[in-house]
């Protein structure tokens, strides 16, 4: 996956997901982090 062909958003919930996953102790992103991720955005395209 080419990171910068990606939007700025999605850049940033891309890092959120991998941060929400560490903190859970997870070995990788799993789609529902992306989702938590995607859905705590203040001005994400999600609400």
């Amino acid at each position: 996956m080419r990171f910068d062909k990606l939007t700025t958003k999605f850049q940033q919930a891309l890092a959120e997901a991998q941060s929400l996953a560490l903190g859970l102790d997870a070995t990788q992103i799993e789609p529902q982090h992306l989702m938590m991720a995607l859905l705590e955005q203040e001005d994400g395209g999600t609400k």
